[in-house]
């Protein structure tokens, strides 16, 4: 018996596996875009458990080519044409997921301190100001104080 390695073949490398698996990928955020598009942030969590496998695979086999470059060589050209198309696909929606979830960070925290804002105003004391003015009464009044002794 061997204790040499053997060297991987070009079925190691399960290129079509990759190219499904980056369009499931890029499915999943076209998904996840369309959900931030209608602010239903809640119902991305369900997306997360899937797009985590996916990319655990993917990287998987990302590693196995870190491994052994060569492995890209035996790709057939139909292959990696489809592979780069996938790509392109993937990277676009990639960008429009990122800026859709600027805009729903920034919205969010818009919401925030809006909301911050209004407690504030809400909680703020009602006590007279130094010129005869509180916050529930923007006019001068008079402030009067009872001193009475029993």
């Amino acid at each position: 018996m061997s204790s040499e390695p053997t060297s991987p073949t070009k079925t190691d490398l399960k290129i079509q596996d990759v190219i499904t698996l980056t369009a499931r990928l890029a499915q999943l955020l076209a998904e996840e875009v369309d959900l931030l598009g209608e602010m239903k942030v809640a119902k991305i969590e369900a997306l997360q458990q899937e797009k985590l496998f996916l990319v655990n695979a993917l990287e998987a086999q990302r590693k196995l080519v870190d491994r052994h470059p060569g492995l890209v060589e035996t790709i057939p050209s139909q292959d990696r044409k489809d592979l780069q198309e996938v790509v392109e696909v993937f990277n676009n929606i990639l960008q429009e997921n990122h800026r859709k979830l600027l805009q729903a960070k920034e919205v969010n925290h818009k919401i925030v301190q809006a909301i911050t804002d209004v407690v504030k105003q809400s909680t703020r004391s009602k006590v007279y100001g130094g010129n005869g003015t509180t916050a529930q009464a923007p006019y001068e009044t008079l402030s009067v104080t009872l001193n009475k002794t029993i």
